[in-house]
């Protein structure tokens, strides 16, 4: 029998049926110059010298006396101790308690194979939808808190096992405090629940009362499990490489046999080049494509809110999260922007009811098409309103 639970999947307001109509509309005016404000992938390259590590890697498996096969349940050994040396210095962890693996897409969703079938597992709304859809495709329930004000998860009252929070949001773009992060860590110790906590953006956070990692929270070594990736920080996008911390305070025992079982490591070049990425030289110009994310994502808040939108996110974030002016739902909007301007955003809907009335700006691409965007954005209201 097949699993129904997959068809509680939404796929009309999904990523799919948005990219699906892009093709179509690109297909039928191959003419129009669209230009996207919704990539999630980034679009600087992968530097140098981590290219150079990696040219090296290749070589090795090309000769006997240098060839690795499989890359290790956990991680390179080298990998592990430079992610511990140089991610997590002073905080008392060990090389048995860093996970190496091949996305946090993946790793966000199969940890929940370490908890309980029942297990109440608790989401933002607005969310990432991979957490609801695999959740789904798991035959797992979930359960959503709203937002405050602030666009800050609202802490509950009654009891959940597993809370997911993403920090610096997607699809929000702000980050939470020491004082709202707290906040949660202070509940799953009360209620001996556990915490994922998805901070593939730790690199664009600039804030100084924003936490880099939810360990410098007092309590978190108890309830927390900390996944990261070099996909935006390091343009890893296409070679796919992850790594999360599974305390010791947890009982790992369960997982580890776990991935003994179903996971067989990340690629060896991958690894290798993800070590280089700690490099002096590599680190310098993977800040520079950091400091331009974040320039141009700047220039696209500053941009819509002269618009008169309101804005929120962007500070340590390579999204912010706008307002629709319009009263037309998401998906409408979304397409209207495409015909109409040749823009693409994302909608709202994607993340969940709350989403609605909203869409998603990613600054990820390149200050140069943000530019030809918000003056076309610009046009469109100076002209229609």
């Amino acid at each position: 029998m097949l699993n129904q639970n997959i068809l509680k999947i939404d796929k009309v307001n999904a990523f799919s049926s948005a990219q699906r109509y892009v093709r179509e509309y690109r297909e039928k005016h191959p003419e129009r110059d669209v230009i996207s404000l919704g990539i999630g992938d980034v679009s600087r390259p992968i530097v140098k010298p981590v290219i150079e590590a990696m040219h090296k890697a290749v070589d090795d498996l090309a000769d006997m006396s240098s060839f690795h096969g499989y890359g290790g349940y956990y991680g390179l050994p080298e990998l592990r101790k430079t992610i511990l040396e140089n991610d997590y210095p002073n905080m008392g962890f060990t090389i048995d308690e860093v996970y190496v693996s091949d996305g946090t897409k993946s790793d966000c969703t199969n940890i929940l194979e370490l908890f309980d079938f029942n297990s109440k597992i608790l989401l933002a709304d607005p969310t990432y939808p991979i957490y609801r859809n695999r959740a789904y495709a798991l035959s797992r329930e979930v359960y959503y808190t709203p937002l405050d004000e602030n666009y800050q998860m609202v802490v509950p009252e009654e009891h959940y096992d597993v809370i997911y929070i993403c920090s610096p949001s997607n699809p929000v773009g702000n980050a939470m405090t020491y004082d709202v992060l707290q906040k949660w860590v202070d509940y799953a110790v009360k209620e001996n629940a556990y915490i994922v906590y998805d901070n593939v953006y730790f690199s664009f956070i600039s804030s100084p009362d924003v936490p880099k990692s939810i360990y410098e929270i007092e309590g978190s070594k108890q309830c927390a499990i900390e996944m990261r990736s070099f996909s935006k920080k390091a343009s890893f996008t296409g070679l796919r490489c992850s790594y999360f911390i599974l305390p010791k305070e947890i009982d790992t025992v369960l997982f580890r046999e776990r991935t003994i079982n179903r996971f067989n490591g990340a690629s060896y070049v991958a690894q290798v080049g993800a070590i280089a990425t700690y490099l002096p030289e590599s680190r310098l110009l993977i800040e520079e494509n950091i400091r331009m994310y974040k320039e141009n994502i700047a220039y696209l808040k500053d941009s819509f809110e002269a618009l008169g939108f309101k804005v929120t996110g962007g500070t340590d974030s390579p999204y912010i999260w706008v307002k629709n002016k319009e009263d037309i739902p998401s998906f409408e909007y979304f397409k209207k922007t495409l015909n109409d301007i040749d823009v693409i955003i994302v909608p709202g809907a994607i993340f969940g009811s709350a989403g609605e009335g909203h869409f998603r700006v990613s600054g990820l691409g390149t200050i140069e098409n943000s530019r030809i965007a918000m003056e076309r954005f610009r046009k469109y209201y100076e002209e229609n309103h």
